[in-house]
């Protein structure tokens, strides 16, 4: 009966957490009074509750539905970062961007309390796609012009569609458009760089485009095929047409790189993914070229958020177990993002990529064993270890 009581107190507890951030971000009491009863609905709708627990800042709860008549179980986390003396920030554990863990490994390696999958990932390399941001460095640009979680050097939180752009100057008179970084798209009118974090070759392409190989700021070889990338060096990759009969080995070569809008040049930690699912406190599903069966059809999903306050939203959904756990919906997400007070949220990852740890322990049921392998993770870290 005494665990009975801690689980109602808890609940209460939940409940108003969530109610004063739905005060705190809704422009007037009746928009909060309906996420009050949609919150409400989403408690009365639970065939049980489990896994309850908290640490300073940070509440964990494991909670069982239906979602559209089918059963779902869906985990969520809500960080106070400043109560709990926390960061949130990505990690690729290794300096090769393609090298590939399970969440688990990502967070044991930094001590993390909180840990879940985070960008979309080419399965065959194991590359991220969409923006990565650590400590102020670009690490790879925008993939379809999809959203992007990013976290300031304060702390404070944006989701936006945030691009990359530049100038390449090639010898005294040569100067090319700068399109994407590390990121396996190409424009017909300006390059794409692979550094040697990408991993060790480009992309394959056709003989239409030219891969310049550049070390110590000059090329070094130029091919109409994927080449390997130096280490310390880079490969520009574009239209062969900008480049014939004006450059060759031995040329001097730089590049000047910037992310706009503007705010985003404060931005220390960022990670992609997509779709939008809750934006200024709506719903809102932006196509980005995902599917109807990609939208439409129930997954293991992940996704991320946070209140008008600055409360951290973190919640997977089961999924591919008949009877048991069948997934979401991404207009299900959505809802369930929304009802727990996000102003913005977006998609992660889903699949055998879901995953989320919690004290060290992996608190959902992947898909594969013990979660598959990710490109990389999103991290809550105690903020002391951030400065490591």
């Amino acid at each position: 009966m005494q665990a009975m009581s801690t689980a109602e107190n808890f609940q209460k507890l939940f409940q108003a957490t969530i109610l004063s951030f739905l005060v705190l971000f809704c422009s007037n009491t009746a928009i909060a009074q309906k996420k009050l009863t949609d919150l409400s609905l989403f408690y009365r709708d639970l065939k049980h509750n489990e896994n309850i627990g908290s640490t300073k800042g940070i509440i964990h709860k494991r909670v069982k539905r239906r979602l559209s008549g089918k059963p779902a179980v869906i985990n969520i986390i809500m960080v106070n970062l400043q109560l709990s003396n926390t960061v949130i920030k990505p990690t690729y554990g290794e300096y090769l961007l393609n090298s590939v863990k399970k969440v688990s490994e990502f967070a044991s390696d930094e001590k993390a309390i909180v840990a879940v999958n985070a960008s979309f990932f080419k399965p065959d390399i194991g590359a991220p796609l969409g923006v990565s941001i650590i400590d102020g460095e670009i690490l790879t640009g925008p993939i379809y012009n999809r959203v992007v979680f990013g976290v300031t050097e304060h702390n404070e939180f944006l989701m936006d569609k945030p691009d990359v752009n530049g100038k390449i100057k090639i010898g005294k008179e040569l100067e090319l458009d700068l399109f994407n970084y590390n990121q396996p798209v190409y424009s017909d009118f300006g390059y794409t760089i692979f550094t040697d974090r990408w991993g060790k070759k480009t992309p394959q392409t056709t003989i239409d485009y030219c891969h310049i190989v550049v070390k110590d700021s000059k090329i070094e070889l130029i091919k109409q095929s994927s080449v390997n990338i130096p280490k310390g060096g880079y490969v520009l990759v574009g239209p062969r047409y900008l480049v014939k009969g004006r450059i060759d080995k031995g040329y001097r070569a730089d590049y000047s790189m910037k992310i706009a809008p503007d705010k985003w040049e404060k931005v220390k930690y960022a990670v992609g993914g997509g779709p939008y699912l809750v934006k200024n406190g709506r719903i809102f599903i932006d196509r980005q070229r995902f599917t109807d069966k990609f939208l439409w059809k129930k997954e293991p999903r992940t996704a991320i958020g946070y209140s008008r306050a600055g409360t951290l939203i973190l919640v997977t959904v089961d999924g591919r177990k008949e009877g048991v756990s069948e997934g979401a919906t991404m207009p299900e997400l959505a809802g369930i993002m929304w009802e727990l007070g996000a102003y913005n949220a977006m998609n992660l990852d889903g699949g055998s990529s879901t995953q989320m740890i919690y004290n060290g322990e992996l608190v959902n049921t992947p898909t594969v064993k013990g979660g598959g392998e990710v490109t990389n993770a999103l991290l809550v870290i105690p903020q002391n270890k951030s400065l490591n």
